[in-house]
């Protein structure tokens, strides 16, 4: 018979080998993506998140305090609306078995439900069908089909009713069955939890080169004459110790205050008895002398600023005060430039394959000094990792204006009123063209497939809006033109922005400005060089 009960550093090889076998399977799981263009992105946002997580909670012997830190890590490492999702399941499980130094299979599947919960109560409108439908099904069914027998017993339980619930996934949500795929989230999960059976029946993964090794630091950009100009980024995660007699006194602001006294660009956050910080200063070992009393470091990181900047030999800005400050993503050098000229503060790199996470957005707030934040996701994959970051800072008011595309923060920065001065004006202002934002895009097939009635080859270029595939073919600058002229309502638009990406050539460039001036002479057209990957053209058509 199995294990009846297992500790900490137990369930963690559990989780770690549900990493690998999400690593092993990472571009299967990208490749499920609805839409057959090569920006899937739901494995490496699901890895990456759950690397976090791996990173953060080694050696820890009671379960309750492993998964603490574990659900600390995925919280901050958190990318993409899966990568969220599983943070927040993982989030519910902690909950469930805080204090446990030891757990059941009973504990275990209770936890499973309880992470399903969680996970749904951070979704303001779940959608049945998708990873969600995975987690709340399986955590039922284990709940109320337990055997007598140890975890081995569960896993052979739950992993078969897993596969059920993700193959029935197309039959809830319709585009999947379009797609002729099943979600690729719950996928993700299947695979984490078919690694932790494989751990818990002794059989285990090749090396899948799963963790980054961090390199040897090059010498030669100081030797003993250099000034040390820019202090060290001091980072670390401390856990808060009740046998320390100074813990029961720990507190944030307080300790905040004085790290602003040694030091700036400081971001401190709190949950529950975990302390995640992140300060510049010239003097570290102050900051670690102020905090180890209060208890003990999951991780920490001391890296001197002025070997980075002689490496990248550019000086650190200093932010000027504003009252209102905008934070984009975007991707592209040309595109990152354009943001910014035309508004955008900070610009956080990530678009599709390569969502950012949740400690991105709260480093790009840190290089702030504004009374109120305005994120644009730019990305409908990237709005809940902007509205997690915005629920755990603190030293501003970050809003979250729910941008889905590129074209939508496009048109979000070009109706900025400057003269606004309360924050409901500033964002009024730039959500008022929203609803009136097309996008379309212009991207390369990655399989065969029919969607929309448009029949897909792979390799062909195809055109889609927001919702659908509208065109396809194996010339880029005809699928532009007819991606357009299929929108709906396309007469009633006026201007037509082109973003051309790295992929199109200057002469395509010239062709489709050409054809789109004599398709739609009425209309005012721009183009931006751009340079972003996956999309030779995105289009904005208001």
């Amino acid at each position: 018979m199995s294990a009846q009960t297992i500790n900490g550093i137990t369930l963690y090889n559990y989780l770690l080998g549900g990493f690998k076998n999400l690593k092993i399977n990472e571009a299967t799981i990208n490749d499920l993506n609805v839409f057959p263009i090569p920006d899937g992105d739901t494995g490496a946002n699901m890895a990456m998140t759950f690397s976090g997580g791996v990173a953060a909670a080694e050696n820890k012997e009671a379960v309750g305090e492993m998964m603490a830190a574990f659900s600390q890590g995925t919280l901050f490492s958190a990318r993409g609306n899966s990568g969220v999702i599983l943070s927040q399941f993982i989030r519910g499980f902690s909950n469930a078995v805080v204090g446990f130094s030891e757990i059941t299979p009973r504990d275990f599947a209770n936890a499973l439900r309880q992470g399903a919960e969680h996970a749904y109560h951070s979704v303001v409108r779940p959608v049945e069908g998708t990873i969600l439908t995975v987690m709340r099904e399986s955590g039922e069914f284990i709940c109320e089909n337990l055997s007598d027998g140890g975890f081995v017993e569960l896993f052979q339980r739950l992993i078969p009713q897993m596969r059920v619930s993700l193959n029935n996934t197309p039959n809830l949500l319709a585009v999947l069955k379009e797609a002729g795929v099943v979600d690729s989230g719950g996928a993700g999960l299947l695979c984490i939890f078919e690694g932790m059976q494989a751990i818990a029946e002794g059989r285990d993964f090749e090396n899948v080169s799963s963790f980054q090794v961090q390199s040897a630091p090059t010498l030669g950009y100081m030797d003993e004459n250099t000034k040390l100009e820019f202090g060290y980024c001091t980072e670390f995660i401390l856990q808060l110790m009740n046998y320390k007699p100074e813990s029961a006194n720990f507190s944030l602001q307080e300790m905040i205050a004085f790290l602003e006294s040694i030091g700036d660009s400081v971001v401190a956050v709190q949950d529950g008895l975990v302390v995640k910080v992140h300060v510049h200063t010239f003097e570290p070992e102050k900051v670690l002398a102020y905090v180890h009393p209060y208890g003990e470091f999951y991780t920490l990181k001391i890296e001197n600023m002025t070997v980075q900047h002689n490496e990248a030999n550019v000086p650190a800005p200093k932010a000027e005060h504003k009252k209102f400050a905008i934070v984009a993503t975007a991707t592209g050098k040309g595109l990152c430039e354009y943001f910014k000229s035309i508004g955008a503060d900070i610009i956080v790199d990530g678009m599709q394959t390569q969502n950012p996470s949740t400690e991105d957005f709260v480093k790009a707030f840190d290089q702030l000094d504004a009374e109120h934040i305005i994120v644009l996701p730019n990305n409908k994959n990237i709005i809940m990792a902007a509205q997690q970051a915005a629920d755990l800072y603190e030293k501003a008011q970050v809003t979250v204006l729910k941008t889905r595309t590129l074209a939508e923060g496009y048109s979000a920065l070009s109706m900025v009123d400057p003269y606004a001065e309360t924050l409901e004006e500033f964002v009024g202002a730039m959500s008022s063209s929203l609803e009136y934002v097309t996008t379309a895009y212009v991207t390369t097939a990655i399989r065969d497939t029919v969607m929309n009635g448009v029949n897909v080859v792979k390799g062909a270029y195809i055109g889609l809006d927001n919702e659908s595939i509208l065109y396809s073919c194996d010339n880029k600058v005809e699928t532009a033109i007819q991606t357009l002229k299929a929108i709906p309502n396309i007469n009633s638009k006026e201007t037509v922005i082109v973003f051309y990406g790295s992929d199109a050539t200057e002469q395509e460039v010239a062709e489709l400005e050409s054809s789109l001036r004599n398709a739609f002479p009425l209309f005012d057209i721009g183009f931006v060089d751009g340079g972003q990957p996956v999309y030779p053209f995105i289009i904005s058509i208001e």
